[in-house]
């Protein structure tokens, strides 16, 4: 176990983290949750790809982009990276943005995009100084192909209340319009897992401070209330 009062090696160990254990395959690490950098263990990320609408298909990039949730410079740099991947940020940005010096804001964000969608995965790092490091992507379905299968058995409603739950393990008790927001979900998808949840005696709703409400874990109920007894 990991333990020190120090934020400054806190900072040490997520920055380390952050480039090694996708490097060895032990999580995912992308702009997720609120476009921030995310670690998702490999054992929930089929649940958030099921959460896409994507089925694993080498077609999944068109129908998002027909959808209008891929933008069309997002929709290059995955035909790029699945044509010749994998590839570095500078590579990516020198075939789709040939006339382009420096950081753009735009390449940014369409890997952002990719990243959000589970199409694009930045599996580890080139360089060793500020003058020639780059991230290093690929498909994640190239990255890792199981996803998609394991991703297969699980419904939308499912990952949703799974997802959900998994969260409310690491908070504690978040109000339900946290979770909606960090997860960019809409009023109803959130609704069916609260309820799905509830519904399974998995989740309670309390009263929190100022009288809102917050989801709990019912065993984490059940243990206050003997602890009280």
């Amino acid at each position: 176990m990991l333990d020190t009062r120090s934020d400054d090696r806190r900072w040490a160990w997520a920055w380390d983290w952050k480039d090694a254990l996708p490097t060895e395959k032990r999580v995912f690490y992308g702009r997720i949750l609120a476009r921030k950098p995310t670690f998702i263990s490999l054992e929930f990320l089929p649940h958030f790809f099921a959460l896409t609408g994507n089925v694993g298909e080498p077609d999944d990039y068109l129908r998002l982009y027909e959808a209008g949730r891929l933008s069309a410079l997002a929709k290059r740099v995955y035909e790029v990276v699945a044509a010749g991947g994998p590839l570095t940020t500078r590579q990516i940005r020198a075939a789709v943005e040939p006339d382009r010096r420096g950081s753009s804001a735009r390449l940014l964000r369409a890997l952002a995009e990719l990243q959000n969608l589970f199409l694009l995965a930045r599996i580890g790092e080139v360089g060793d100084n500020p003058g020639n490091y780059a991230y290093v992507w690929d498909l994640l379905a190239r990255w890792l192909p199981d996803v998609a299968g394991r991703a297969a058995g699980i419904s939308h409603r499912a990952a949703a209340a799974a997802v959900l739950e998994q969260y409310v393990r690491i908070t504690g008790a978040p109000r339900p319009e946290e979770a909606a927001g960090l997860f960019g979900w809409p009023p109803s998808v959130l609704a069916t897992a609260v309820g799905d949840l509830l519904g399974e005696s998995v989740l309670d709703l309390a009263r929190g401070p100022n009288g809102e409400d917050r989801l709990v874990l019912r065993t984490t109920l059940e243990r206050l209330r003997r602890g009280r007894s």
